[in-house]
């Protein structure tokens, strides 16, 4: 018995020492000193997540310590802490640690840890958002032809922490140095019409503490005028909001007033002749006040016009053979990328058309070429695909490649033609010839009968004529010998010549 138990310590001890077990930990800081940091630890046994019981000790290592201890059967635990905007957690950078055991029968056994920095700000934490056609803006860009919509976005602890203290939450916007009013709802919208110009977005938000107060009428007998309540909210319209200041005009397109002009109040209201805690010329650095939390946003980005106006010139039909040659034109601001997709048939484009594959072609103007191809008769359909930094186009185009009937050239008909009566005239000239040039060649032959009457010749058939020739082959006298004179005997026949 006492070795089954020692066999078993020992196979729990090996398991407990191959066994990794890992703890990842995250934070949703930096948060705003006054706000709550959530922590986040999952555990994990050989790469995947673990199981059974836990117990997870948390432990920060601030001024006043805070710890913290959690069982659970899960292998996430959270933890958060407050921490408040006062000298005994100045802003900073923060340690967090947990340790985490596991639970066999009896006891726990340590297992892993973990430690992780966080940060304690001054100043609200976030990010300007830019919005154009529903569409956020990612890059250094914007489009001059549509309105930009402007939006502070603070992370979701500082968001939460304002939302809950804050009596009061004001955004102050300027561009490019100059003041253009303020808004409650942490939004602005703008159009920057001039094409390839910098502008530096800058966005104040201000969060008071300040308690709502309501000043009562006076209870007097007296005849006066009641005065009427007053409070200090925020403004429930988005809309920016007056300045009473003889030095501001307003107009249709927002106030402009230099930032040194004003300063921020709780309620909106922005006297003159003070200075704004928010000073451009300087290193951006917010004057403290311990009465309200700031956030200092900016951003940079520059104008640019859209893709426009495309225009694409050149023959949509052409025969079975010819090479489409087209030229497309556009408008906007360079730096332009274009590429162009074939479809076979009448294609619908969906405007989500890239230009991955194949990579997109480049050009400071947007003027370019198209040549193409075609083998098959039938209509095809071109979607091009043109974008700057700013936008994007996708212009289909519709061309029909037809076949030709075959007709036979020029010289194939002349060529034979003339040829066949270079002939004809040939013949007929050869034939007039003969016939001009037959009777004197008869006459010469006749004459060398030397007086042999062919009168028998006349009556005889060619059947007889050519038997009399043959006879006269075999019968022929022998020819003299050169002692012998050169005498014809009288009864010596020529061979019949027709």
């Amino acid at each position: 018995m006492h070795v089954k138990f020692c066999v078993i310590i020992l196979l729990f001890k090996f398991r407990l020492a191959i066994s990794y077990y890992h703890v990842k930990l995250t934070s949703d800081s930096p948060t705003v000193r006054g706000g709550t940091v959530h922590f986040v630890a999952e555990l994990f046994e050989d790469g995947e997540p673990a199981s059974g019981k836990f117990k997870y000790i948390w432990l920060d290592n601030s001024i006043l310590i805070h710890t913290e201890t959690h069982e659970s059967e899960s292998n996430v635990d959270t933890w958060s802490v407050t921490y408040p905007a006062n000298a005994s957690f100045p802003p900073g950078p923060y340690e967090v640690q947990v340790a985490v055991e596991k639970y066999y029968v009896l006891f726990y056994i340590h297992k892993t840890s973990q430690r992780l920095i966080f940060e304690l700000t001054e100043h609200l934490n976030g990010k300007l958002q830019l919005t154009q056609n529903n569409e956020v803006l990612l890059g250094k860009y914007v489009s001059s032809a549509f309105p930009v919509v402007h939006k502070v976005e603070l992370t979701k602890s500082d968001e939460e922490y304002i939302n809950h203290t804050a009596t009061s939450i004001l955004t102050y916007w300027f561009v490019d140095c100059v003041y253009y009013g303020v808004s409650a709802d942490y939004t602005f919208t703008l159009s920057y019409p001039e094409i390839n110009k910098k502008h530096k977005l800058e966005a104040l938000v201000v969060a008071g503490y300040e308690p709502i107060t309501t000043v009562a009428p006076p209870t007097t007998t007296t005849t006066t005028t009641p005065t009427p309540n007053v409070t200090t909210a925020v403004p429930t319209s988005t809309t920016i909001a007056p300045i009473t200041s003889t030095t501001a005009s307003s107009n249709s397109t927002g106030i402009k007033v230099k930032r040194s002009a004003v300063l921020p109040s709780h309620n909106g209201i922005l006297p003159v002749n003070n200075s704004f805690p928010f000073v451009c010329l300087s290193n951006g650095s917010v004057a403290p006040d311990t009465k309200k939390t700031y956030g200092l946003f900016s951003r940079k980005f520059i104008s640019k016009a859209p893709v426009s106006n495309i225009t694409v010139t050149g023959n949509y039909w052409l025969p079975k053979g010819d090479v489409l040659s087209l030229k497309v034109k556009c408008q906007g601001s360079s730096q332009f990328y274009y590429c162009k997709h074939i479809f076979e048939g009448v294609y619908n484009v969906t405007g989500n058309e890239t230009c991955d594959v194949p990579p997109p072609d480049t050009s400071d103007e947007c003027e370019f070429p198209i040549k193409r191809y075609f083998q098959k008769p039938q209509k095809y359909t071109i979607a091009i695909v043109i974008y700057n930094d700013v936008a994007k186009i996708v212009s289909p185009v519709t061309v029909t490649v037809y076949e030709v009937a075959h007709q036979a050239q020029l010289s194939v008909i002349v060529v034979p033609v003339a040829s066949s009566l270079i002939a004809v005239v040939l013949i007929i000239f050869g034939v007039a010839y003969y016939v001009q040039n037959r009777s004197r060649f008869i006459v010469e032959v006749a004459d060398f009968n030397f007086g042999q009457q062919c009168s028998d010749l006349e009556y005889k058939t060619f059947r007889e004529r050519l038997y009399d020739s043959i006879s006269n082959a075999f019968l022929r006298a022998p020819s003299p010998s050169s002692s012998e004179p050169n005498v014809w005997p009288p009864g010596r026949k020529y061979g019949s010549l027709t």
